[in-house]
């Protein structure tokens, strides 16, 4: 085993968002943060609903579907379900707050309650809707052909009406899929080092490991546009295996975090490479990396 020697910080990362490695290059670059994998509590019944292929009964939708500006299908359907809303659950709002005057864009007290109320709503009149990945705008749907997104809520809290309310239609729909679906691949990557005085680690995605410094991996499960999958769809499970280099690292727990989906290396005290693998949802994606002296 390689000596223990105290160890100065080299590279730290903050454990309060999702990690995305950026390319290296000369210095190391400031660090990503690890994964989070606290996951979004469900909505209730009626609310948003779980992200699965039987929340809807008009079918599935096509993740890899084709998304932009179109002319929107379901304003009607989008200004009743508020409507009813406002009508049915006034709590929700301050009707004496207007974003304009008389447009019914009242201010809104409850976000999570608007979101899962117009949700209900829409499901109750025929719809297939939920909340989208970022669970702040709507995915609303008639029929399999198409599906349209809503972002129905301002960033100063007041509900956000008419066209100006659209954002994009899909087609096919987009949703609903099962989780597994939104993940394209699986990041595996150092994120960051901690090193022994004097030692520069090398870039983080060169997948490097120098024998005098540990090295923190995580997984991150990424969608096709290489934006990362929220952790309240991808869950907290995650299945690690070190494929190669039992010799040449040790893989033990994150203890500054207690984040499954980090992990740290340490050098045994021989170079060689290593094959370092992680799974969620059965999708695989591994760090192929080398200890160097």
């Amino acid at each position: 085993m390689a000596c223990v020697r105290p160890f100065l910080l080299v590279v730290v990362a903050s454990a309060l968002a999702v990690a995305s490695c950026g390319d290296g290059g000369g210095a190391p670059a400031a660090p990503d943060p690890a994964v989070t994998v606290t996951p979004t509590p469900p909505a209730p019944d009626g609310g948003a609903g779980g992200v699965t292929a039987t929340s809807c009964p008009l079918g599935r939708g096509d993740v890899t579907a084709s998304c932009g500006k179109r002319s929107p299908r379901l304003l009607v359907e989008i200004e009743s379900a508020i409507d009813r809303l406002v009508k049915e659950s006034p709590q929700l709002f301050n009707t004496l707050e207007e974003a304009g005057e008389q447009t019914g864009q009242y201010r809104v007290l409850d976000t999570e309650r608007y979101l899962d109320g117009l949700v209900a709503n829409l499901r109750s009149a025929g719809l297939c809707a939920e909340r989208t990945l970022d669970r702040q705008r709507l995915a609303v749907k008639s029929a399999n052909d198409f599906s349209e997104e809503w972002d129905v809520l301002s960033a100063s809290r007041f509900i956000r009406r008419t066209s100006y309310a659209y954002q994009a239609t899909c087609e096919p729909a987009a949703f609903p899929v099962e989780p597994v679906e939104h993940i394209a691949y699986v990041r595996t990557a150092f994120f960051s080092f901690e090193c022994e005085p004097g030692i520069v680690p090398p870039p983080r995605p060169d997948g490097r490991l120098p024998l005098r410094c540990d090295g923190y991996v995580t997984a991150t499960p990424k969608q096709r546009n290489d934006d990362d999958v929220p952790a309240w769809i991808h869950g907290p499970a995650v299945e690690w295996e070190l494929r190669e280099g039992e010799d040449v690292i040790k893989v033990d727990d994150d203890w500054r975090y207690s984040n499954p989906f980090n992990k740290v290396l340490r050098p045994t005290g021989v170079t060689g490479g290593f094959v370092l693998c992680a799974t969620v949802l059965g999708k695989v994606g591994c760090l192929n990396g080398r200890v160097i002296p």
